[in-house]
């Protein structure tokens, strides 16, 4: 008998290994009752960072729904570029407009111009600048609410109004779910801001206040279409002060107008949340100077490597009324809404056969990989490369130590058998004894250590190998880099390139 509860409990440990397995890298929204393309867009949003090329979705901003939301800046950008937006969205509110049915500035017109996009395989947002339903007549976007509870209690003006606005943008969404969109919903943007209504309110109040919304079209409205994003402002602080919690909050954002977007910040409190990351609004700081666009591609793949998508304004602050729009929205790390396929979201890596499978070749990109003990660096750089025009490199100071080059992202290598790495390290530098390095990756939540063993390397190209057969957790690859160990008696300076990084 007891053999046969211990063979009964080992099965369904196994079962539910392997089903722990399989779903290891399935990001899921936080409404459990999510329509399928709404999870499958979620989870596909989420892998892109996690490919080898480091992707990131191209969005942009079609206006507001009831005062100049049109194609036309649409149409605008797909001919300076060649490329329609991965995302294309609206606003259903006109926040600072007043009516003596402050409901009738909420509006959803654009949604016949999101189903035709959404149809042709783009994805759409929506975000509301709502009139403040503190006042009868609306209006007043710009001035605080110091009544912000009252949203909270219908019994009172304030609750009640709030109460109708909800309904007529749940209408709206609801439309959009009976044709089957999913869409990405943004309320309350830029609310640690003090500019709008909503702006640097309490935090326990608004954060009840996001709850109550969602508790309300999720489950009394059924809004089971909606992937929820959260995105304060880089530019104030309190950016996390505001988030209602993780069960409420698919991704999470910044809302970031800047001249110099490396220089943005917000980004480490954003991502440490857990959630998938996007900038949810970008463009210049000023308007009429003619930004270059490409400074934000750069950023992103330097500085903000798990961005997801990036929305881009219109009007003044559009790439085609700027400058370098055509090789902005054509950068190779730009996925566009050609390329958008829901179906395809095996990370770098997960597929199976026997043949060698490039995951990095950085080719004109660090692909997001980092340096530790150099002292500049990762660059991509054509000086020297075993497959194709570049390699990845960094400088060093020699002696004792160790040196690495690595990407922290997730890798499904199950399946798998062999993962190389071509490597060598720059002629000039005295070596002493030589120096050797370790191909390795890190694996599940505690980061196991895994690698290929020690070899001594040189100015010539050597090929590291780590035999994967003897890893644990294959399917949840947190780490792939190359270990560098310089010898004790080496000194000067150098420099280590790393290129061609397969999987088999």
């Amino acid at each position: 008998m007891k053999r046969s509860v211990w063979l009964l409990f080992l099965t369904v440990s196994l079962v539910f290994t392997a089903i722990a397995s399989v779903s290891a890298h399935t990001v899921s929204p936080v409404n459990s009752s999510s329509t399928q393309k709404t999870k499958d867009t979620l989870n596909w949003l989420a892998h892109l960072p996690n490919r080898a090329s480091g992707k990131v979705l191209s969005g942009f901003f079609g206006g507001y729904s009831n005062n100049g939301f049109s194609t036309s800046q649409l149409n605008s950008l797909v001919s300076a570029t060649g490329q329609y937006p991965g995302i294309f969205g609206c606003d259903y509110g006109a926040g600072w407009a007043t009516a003596s049915d402050p409901t009738t500035l909420i509006n959803y017109n654009c949604n016949s111009d999101l189903k035709s996009y959404f149809n042709s395989g783009g994805l759409v947002t929506v975000n509301i600048h709502y009139p403040s339903p503190g006042n009868a007549t609306g209006g007043n976007l710009n001035t605080k609410l110091t009544n912000f509870s009252d949203l909270l209690n219908t019994s009172t003006a304030t609750g009640s109004r709030w109460k109708a606005y909800l309904d007529k943008t749940a209408a709206g969404l609801q439309d959009l779910k009976n044709s089957g969109v999913t869409v990405l919903f943004r309320p309350f943007h830029e609310m640690n801001g003090d500019w709008f209504w909503w702006g640097n309110q309490d935090a326990t109040t608004f954060k009840n206040v996001w709850i109550n919304m969602y508790n309300y079209f999720t489950n009394t409205k059924g809004l089971n279409n909606l992937i929820w994003v959260y995105a304060p402002d880089y530019s104030r602080g309190n950016r996390t002060s505001y988030y209602p919690g993780s069960s409420y909050v698919d991704i999470v954002g910044l809302d970031a107008y800047s001249d110099n977007p490396s220089t943005v910040t917000g980004y480490s409190e954003l991502t440490a949340l857990g959630k998938p990351f996007a900038f949810t609004e970008i463009g210049p700081s000023t308007t009429g100077a003619s930004f270059d666009y490409t400074k934000w591609i750069t950023a992103i793949k330097n500085n903000f490597p798990a961005t997801v998508y990036f929305f881009a304004w219109n009007d003044g602050w559009s790439p085609v009324n700027n400058s370098n729009a055509y090789a902005f929205m054509n950068d190779s790390a730009v996925v566009n809404r050609s390329g958008i396929n829901l179906s395809s979201i095996t990370e770098s890596g997960g597929g199976g056969g026997g043949t060698a499978t490039l995951l990095y070749g950085f080719e004109n990109t660090t692909s997001s990989w980092s340096g530790s003990g150099v002292t500049g660096g990762p660059w991509s750089i054509n000086e020297w490369a075993a497959s194709g025009s570049y390699s990845l490199k960094a400088d060093i100071a020699l002696g004792s130590g160790q040196a690495s080059l690595f990407r922290q992202s997730a890798h499904n290598f199950s399946g798998k058998t062999t993962l190389k790495a071509t490597v060598k390290h720059a002629s000039w530098g005295s070596q002493g004894s030589g120096m050797q390095a370790k191909l390795y990756v890190k694996t599940g939540s505690s980061n196991t250590w895994f690698d290929g063993g020690t070899v001594t390397i040189n100015s010539n190209s050597t090929v590291l190998t780590l035999n994967l057969s003897n890893v644990t957790n294959l399917s949840d690859v947190r780490e792939v880099g190359v270990q560098f160990l310089k010898a004790s008696n080496s000194s000067g300076t150098s420099a280590i390139y790393v290129d061609n990084v397969t999987i088999q």
